[in-house]
């Protein structure tokens, strides 16, 4: 069963408008996870306008009136799993210990995110516009201000330049993107550990070159 990531938000709900956005994010919640199940169990195919609304137990009109559209709705699943991936990434624990300790720390933790039902969906649907529009360049955008502040918060005593730092992230994106795919190609049969061990002693002579 894929993982289901809930929406950890609170709001005071003895007040009328209280009650209503709570169910209205519960809602988007349900909404979200289906596709997030879908895709993961069938691929982006499976998640269709039908089985979308089926899965989160609400009409289409409902999924409309929360998101707009489907493109809305996938554009959601993307903004979740950034913001899971830097929520999780931005706790203390991350910035404490070595500089090869805080490395192993944060690979372990990222490639936990990549295997989850969230990067997976993230994955489909970001390869599934990229066929459907022709887009060209990268999949997805690792110069983001957000994944920099990320990286200088965790190793704040490194004096690198934003482009040797996106160099590293990149880096790091593409060999777990790649890990994943092979452990979904090679299912049983693919050991990543000790390609994980390469990649934490590539990131660290990266970080202090």
């Amino acid at each position: 069963m894929p993982r289901k990531y809930l929406a950890a938000q609170s709001t005071p709900e003895s007040a009328p408008d209280g009650l209503q956005a709570a169910k209205s994010r519960r809602t988007q919640d349900a909404i979200i996870n289906a596709v997030i199940e879908l895709i993961t169990e069938g691929g982006y195919v499976a998640a269709s306008s039908t089985r979308i609304a089926r899965r989160a137990g609400v009409s289409w009109g409902a999924v409309q009136h929360h998101f707009g559209g489907k493109d809305e709705i996938l554009q959601a699943v993307l903004s979740r799993s950034h913001d899971t991936f830097n929520t999780r990434m931005a706790a203390p624990g991350f910035s404490r210990g070595s500089l090869e300790t805080r490395v192993s720390r944060f690979i372990d933790a990222a490639w936990e995110h990549y295997q989850g039902a969230e990067y997976t969906a993230t994955l489909e649907i970001l390869l599934a516009r990229r066929a459907a529009t022709a887009q060209r360049g990268p999949v997805i955008d690792l110069k983001q201000h957000s994944h920099l502040a990320l990286w200088r918060s965790i190793y704040p005593e490194l004096k690198l330049s934003d482009a040797h730092l996106q160099e590293t992230i990149y880096t790091v994106h593409c060999l777990l993107t790649g890990l994943l795919v092979e452990t979904v190609l090679e299912q049983g049969a693919f050991e990543p550990a000790r390609y994980l061990k390469r990649l934490k002693r590539l990131v660290s002579g990266m970080l202090t070159e």
